[in-house]
C-alpha cells in the first residue's frame, strides 16, 4: 500500500464517521427491532418486549441480535453506543474491500473501489444505523476471499453467520456451492453450506412453532397472494427500476438524480456490470463473485421489497464487474465515479439532514407528554418506532374486512390510540398496486368511521393523525 492510497481509504472511513448517524434511530423500523432483540437477549429471552404478552421474537433472525449483544450487555438502552459501534463496522468497509481486491485486481483499481464504495451516497446514508448490511458486507467479503482460498470449512461458518445475520445470505448459497459439486467433492460442498442448512432449518422449525411459518415466507405470501402469476415479472421490472435508478443518481447531479437521467446511468453502469460477469463466467463458470451477484439478482428480482441499503451490500462487487470488463480503462471510469458522487452528493451527509429527525416528532410529542391522549396501548403500521418514541406498549394493526370488525379487534388488546401517518413509505415494490399497501387503504378507511373511531389529534405538517376509539 502507498502513503496516497492509505490516505484514500483513511478519508473515505472518516467520511462514513462524520456523516454518522445519518438517519435517526428507528427511521427503518427494523433498526428499533434488533436494538429490542438485542436487549430480550441480554434478559436471556427473545421477545418483543415493547408489546403485550412479549410474543417471541420471530419477525428478525438472531445473528445481528447476538452481534449486539455485548453492547447490550455493557451499556444497556443507550442507543449511541450501538450507533456507534454500527459505524465503525461500516468505516472498516472499505479497508475490508480494499484487502480483498488487492488480489483480484491492479493495485489502483482495488483502491479506486475502496474509495467510490467508501464515498458512495448509498453507503454514508447508513452509517450509524442499528442494521445488519455493514457486518453483512464485510462477511461475505470474507466469504469471497475464503472460496477463493479453498478455505471450505471457514466459508461454512462464514455462511451460516451470513444467514443468520440477514436471511438474505441464502443467495449466496450458489457461490458457496457451485464449484464443490462441479467438481464432484461432496465432502467440501458439505462442510461449505451444512452448517447454514442446519442454523436455517432450526430457525425455520423454531419460528413455525412459535408463529406458525417463517417472516420472510408470510410476508412473500402477503405479496403475491390472490396476484395472478405475471405480478411476478411486474415486481421484478419496478425493482429493476428502483435499483437503477438508485444507482444511477449517485453520479448525476441533484437536478438530474431523478426520473429518466437516473434510470439511464443505472442501466449503463448495470450493462458494463453484465458485461464483466459474462467475462469472468467464461473463463470460469464457478466464479464465487459472479454467482454471488447472480444470487442476489434472483432474490431481489421476486423479493417485493426495495431498499437502497440492499445495493449498498452488493456495492463491491458490482464495482469490481466492472472493472473486471473494462481492464485499464477501469480507472477512468472508477475516477469519474468517485468525482461525481463526490461533488454531487456526499456534501449532504456532513450535517443534518431530513432524515436526522423522527418525521412525526411533534406527534410523539403529543402522545407522551401532552397529557391530553388518552390511555391505553398504541397501535400503528410502524408499532415498534411508534411505541419506542411515546413510550408506550404498542401493537401491530389489525387485519379486518370491515370497520366494525377493525375497532372490535382493537378493542379486544385493549388500545387507547391509533396513529396515523399519511404517505408512509413501506418500501414495497409496486407500490400503489401491492396488497400490503391496500391493507393500509382499508385500515385508513376504517379509521374514518365516525362510528368507531374519534380524531383526537392531527398535525398536517408530519401527515399525521391520531384516533381514539369510541
Amino acid at each position: 500500500m502507498t502513503i496516497r492510497q492509505g490516505l484514500g481509504l483513511a478519508a473515505a472511513s472518516l467520511l462514513i464517521l462524520l456523516a454518522a448517524p445519518a438517519q435517526y434511530f428507528g427511521r427503518q423500523h427494523d433498526d428499533v427491532i434488533n436494538f429490542i432483540a438485542s436487549q430480550s437477549l441480554s434478559q436471556g429471552t427473545y421477545r418483543l418486549l415493547t408489546t403485550p404478552g412479549l410474543p417471541l421474537l420471530t419477525m428478525t433472525a438472531p445473528g445481528f441480535p447476538l452481534l449486539l449483544l455485548p453492547l447490550a450487555l455493557v451499556f444497556g438502552e443507550w442507543v449511541p453506543a450501538y450507533q456507534a459501534f454500527c459505524c465503525l463496522i461500516l468505516a472498516a468497509s472499505p479497508w475490508a474491500v480494499w484487502l480483498w481486491l488487492r488480489k483480484e485486481l491492479e493495485a489502483t483499481q482495488a483502491c479506486l473501489i475502496a474509495l467510490v464504495f467508501g464515498s458512495s451516497p448509498l453507503v454514508l446514508s447508513q452509517s450509524g444505523t442499528v442494521m445488519p448490511e455493514a457486518a453483512y458486507t464485510v462477511l461475505a467479503i470474507l466469504l469471497i476471499a475464503a472460496l477463493g482460498r479453498g478455505r471450505v470449512r471457514m466459508a461454512g461458518g462464514l455462511l451460516l453467520a451470513l444467514i443468520q445475520l440477514r436471511p438474505a445470505g441464502i443467495s449466496l448459497l450458489p457461490a458457496v456451492l457451485l464449484k464443490p459439486l462441479k467438481d464432484r467433492r461432496w465432502k467440501d460442498a458439505a462442510w461449505a453450506s451444512g452448517p447454514a442448512i442446519l442454523g436455517l432449518l432450526c430457525w425455520w422449525t423454531w419460528t413455525s412453532r412459535a408463529s406458525g411459518g417463517v417472516q420472510e415466507a408470510q410476508e412473500f405470501a402477503v405479496s403475491y397472494g390472490g396476484r395472478p402469476a405475471a405480478h411476478l415479472l411486474t415486481v421484478a421490472w419496478d425493482n429493476a427500476r428502483f435499483y437503477l435508478s438508485s444507482w444511477g443518481s449517485c453520479h448525476l447531479p441533484p437536478g438530474l438524480a431523478t426520473g429518466p437521467a437516473a434510470l439511464a446511468m443505472g442501466a449503463v453502469l448495470a450493462g458494463l456490470v453484465a458485461a464483466g460477469m459474462v467475462r469472468r463466467l467464461k473463463t470460469d463458470p464457478t466464479d464465487p463473485g459472479s454467482l454471488l451477484l447472480l444470487g442476489a439478482f434472483g432474490m431481489h428480482g421476486v423479493w417485493a421489497w426495495q431498499y437502497e441499503r440492499y445495493i449498498a451490500c452488493l456495492l463491491p462487487w458490482l464495482l469490481w464487474a466492472m472493472a473486471v470488463f473494462l481492464k485499464k480503462r477501469a480507472n477512468a471510469v472508477l475516477g469519474v465515479l468517485l468525482a461525481t458522487q463526490l461533488v454531487f452528493h456526499d456534501h449532504r451527509f456532513l450535517g443534518a439532514t431530513s432524515f436526522s429527525e423522527p418525521e412525526l416528532a411533534r406527534t410523539y410529542a403529543w402522545i407522551s407528554g401532552s397529557g391530553k391522549a388518552p390511555p391505553g396501548l398504541l397501535a400503528s403500521p410502524m408499532y415498534v418506532r411508534d411505541g419506542w418514541y411515546t413510550a408506550r406498549p404498542s401493537i401491530p394493526l389489525p387485519d379486518a374486512e370491515e370497520a366494525e370488525g377493525f375497532a372490535a379487534k382493537l378493542r379486544a388488546r385493549r388500545t387507547g390510540l391509533v396513529l396515523w401517518q399519511s404517505s408512509l413509505d413501506i418500501g414495497v415494490s409496486g407500490d400503489e398496486s401491492a396488497n400490503l399497501r391496500h391493507r393500509l387503504e382499508s385500515a385508513a378507511r376504517h379509521l374514518d368511521d365516525p362510528r368507531f373511531f374519534t380524531l383526537v389529534f392531527e398535525d398536517p405538517g408530519e401527515g399525521s393523525k391520531v384516533y381514539a376509539l369510541r
